[in-house]
C-alpha cells in the first residue's frame, strides 16, 4: 500500500510540473564571487532574489569562484544569467562592458550618474546584444596601481617592468604593450599571488581586493598603492533576454541603480583600510592622465571598446566636471 501511495504522490508531482507555466519555474542566476556564497555581494544577490520573487520571477542562485567557468556555463545555457565583472561582460554586451574603460570615468559620482542614466527605459535597446542583455550594474571600485617599489614613480619608469594582465581582457594586454610594460598573462585566481610573490612588479586592483587577496604582502614596506583611478570597475548582471520579460529587465536595472550607495559604503571602507595609499607626485599626475587617455583612444581605434559607450562616458565626464578641457575641444570621446 505504501508503495502504491508513494507512486501516486510521485505521479501527481510530475503532473503538477507539467501544468505549471514555465514562467513560474525558477531561473538560475550564476554569481561570480571569489569568496563564495558569503560576503556583501552574495547578500545583495540574496536580497535581489527576494525582490525578483515579489515581481513574480522565482530565481535560484548558484555561486562560482572561477569566473571563466561561470561564463562558459552562461554561454552553454546552464545559467540564465551571470553576475560578473564588467571586463568579462564585454564579450556578452560590448556597450556596458566598455564602462570599465581605461581613464573612462574619474570619480564615483560620474559612475553613479552613468548607472542611473543606463537604467532609463529609453536606453533599453542599447543594453541588449545578441542573446544577452545587461540587467544591472554595481560599482566594484576604482582600480589602483599596486607597485612593489616606490622607485617606479613615473609612467616612464614603469617601462620594462612586469605587470599582471588578465588573459581574457584584450584592453589590458594592449595597454601594457602600448606603455612599454611587459605583460604577464594571468587571471582572477592567480594575479594576486604573482604580485605577492614578486613574479610581477605591478597590478591594477580595487581596494575591496586588498585584504581578501593579501595584496599588502606584494606592496610590502617599499611599495605603494597609487591613489589615481585607472579604471572604474563594475559588476554587471547579464541575462539571456529571451528568458525574462522586458518589464523584469527594466525593474532589475532600476533595482541595481538604487543599490549604488549601499555598495559604495563597502568600497569606501576598503579604501580607508589601504596602507601606503598615496597620490602620484603633482608633476606626474598630468602624465598619468595623458597615458590613460592615449591608451583609451588607442584601444577605441583597435576596436576593443564600444564607441557608443565612449561617447556616453565623455558626456558624463563633462556633465559632472564641465570645466574639463575636453568638454570644449570638440572631440568625439
Amino acid at each position: 500500500m505504501r508503495i502504491t501511495t508513494w507512486k501516486t504522490i510521485r505521479n501527481l508531482a510530475f503532473l503538477l510540473l507539467l501544468v505549471i507555466p514555465p514562467s513560474l519555474s525558477a531561473r538560475t542566476l550564476c554569481v561570480f564571487s571569489l569568496v563564495g556564497a558569503q560576503g556583501e555581494l552574495w547578500e545583495q544577490m540574496e536580497d535581489y532574489r527576494v525582490a525578483a520573487l515579489q515581481w513574480g520571477e522565482p530565481l535560484s542562485l548558484r555561486v562560482f569562484t572561477d569566473e571563466r567557468i561561470a561564463a562558459e556555463d552562461l554561454k552553454a545555457g546552464l545559467c540564465d544569467g551571470l553576475m560578473m565583472t564588467g571586463m568579462r561582460a564585454r564579450q556578452f554586451v560590448p556597450f556596458t562592458g566598455s564602462i570599465d574603460a581605461i581613464g573612462g570615468l574619474h570619480n564615483y559620482r560620474s559612475l553613479q550618474v552613468l548607472i542611473e542614466l543606463l537604467a532609463d527605459p529609453r536606453l533599453a535597446a542599447a543594453m541588449r546584444h545578441g542573446a544577452y542583455e545587461t540587467a544591472g550594474i554595481l560599482p566594484l571600485g576604482a582600480a589602483y596601481l599596486h607597485i612593489n617599489d616606490r622607485a617606479i614613480n613615473s609612467v616612464e619608469k614603469m617601462a620594462g617592468h612586469t605587470m599582471a594582465v588578465f588573459d581574457n581582457d584584450r584592453a589590458q594586454i594592449l595597454m601594457a604593450e602600448h606603455i612599454g610594460v611587459r605583460p604577464v598573462l594571468s587571471d582572477v585566481s592567480n594575479f594576486s599571488s604573482k604580485f605577492n610573490n614578486g613574479v610581477v612588479d605591478v597590478i591594477a586592483a580595487p581596494a575591496v581586493a586588498y585584504r581578501p587577496l593579501e595584496l599588502y604582502r606584494g606592496v610590502g614596506l617599499q611599495g605603494v598603492v597609487l591613489k589615481l583611478t585607472t579604471v572604474q570597475l563594475t559588476l554587471q548582471l547579464v541575462l539571456r533576454h529571451e528568458r525574462f520579460s522586458p518589464e523584469f529587465m527594466a525593474r532589475s536595472r532600476h533595482y541595481f541603480a538604487d543599490q549604488f550607495e549601499r555598495t559604495m559604503k563597502v568600497i569606501r571602507a576598503a579604501e580607508d583600510d589601504l596602507l601606503f595609499f598615496y597620490p602620484p607626485p603633482d608633476k606626474d599626475q598630468e602624465r598619468y592622465a595623458q597615458m590613460m587617455n592615449e591608451s583609451r583612444r588607442f584601444l577605441i581605434e583597435a576596436g576593443v571598446y564600444d564607441r557608443d559607450m565612449m561617447r556616453w562616458l565623455k558626456k558624463v565626464r563633462c556633465k559632472v566636471s564641465p570645466a574639463r578641457a575636453e568638454c570644449v575641444d570638440g572631440g568625439e570621446w
